[in-house]
């Protein structure tokens, strides 16, 4: 297996993966709003959609914003810093805030299903710093590739909710969510640093690499973040 081809293959499967954990985890805490499957096919095939289509308009706005004025590359990168690290901020800042309106929340409708894919939609410029020196085929494919990998988390954190519900697992969700959540912000942290290295500073490091810094980076301000909500819980 070539080179490139490994390239191609880690760099959507971490893609994939980052931008699919918000899915898995809304779709396992709406378990019991799927129990049909017309509501659950509405679901499955809308965030699907979203997650394929948000990062591929993302990165079209980018690379034609570069391609007519090059010197807008540094600028760029710097302002998809900017914007996944406020995402992340507002992420972590609301971890032990209760949502505004539960049964709203909880209602599966078009809505829901933007709020869960606005993450996909950043992902785009920062994408186009990923795809440097990739052909033309393996860019258009590594979208639909994604798409796909959101498609088979969706149906899998759908079948895992309902197994949950049934078998009255509940207490396996407060578990898993801390670590789902810390490998999400770790990969949507990659690709912001990715961005801003790559096309502010035009510095090459290794994907794993930075994925490890961002990693760390990440653990150490949820582990902050929950160091400060936990008095906060006990007070009470």
């Amino acid at each position: 297996m070539s080179a490139s081809l490994i390239d191609f293959i880690c760099a959507s499967l971490v893609m994939g993966l980052g931008i699919g954990t918000d899915v898995a985890i809304a779709t396992v805490l709406r378990a019991k709003q799927l129990y049909s499957f017309r509501r659950a096919m509405f679901w499955i095939i809308g965030v699907s959609l979203t997650h394929t289509l948000f990062p591929m308009i993302g990165y079209l706005f980018t690379y034609f914003s570069i391609q007519a004025i090059p010197l807008l590359t540094p600028i760029v990168g710097l302002v998809a810093f900017v914007c996944i690290s406020h995402f992340l901020w507002q992420e972590i800042s609301e971890l032990n805030q209760p949502p505004a309106d539960d049964n709203r929340q909880l209602i599966v409708s078009l809505s829901l299903i933007l709020a869960v894919s606005w993450d996909a939609l950043w992902s785009g410029p920062a994408k186009s710093a990923q795809v440097v020196d990739w052909s033309t085929l393996m860019i258009w494919s590594s979208f639909a590739f994604v798409g796909l990998l959101v498609l088979v988390i969706a149906v899998s954190s759908w079948l895992a909710g309902h197994w949950i519900m049934r078998t009255k697992q509940q207490s396996l969700i407060p578990l898993a969510t801390p670590i789902a959540l810390w490998f999400q912000y770790s990969i949507i942290g990659y690709f912001g640093l990715l961005a801003l290295l790559r096309y502010t500073f035009a510095l090459t490091i290794s994907w794993w690499q930075l994925l490890l810094v961002s990693a760390f980076i990440i653990a150490a301000i949820l582990n902050f973040r929950y160091l400060q909500i936990r008095p906060r819980k006990t007070a009470t």
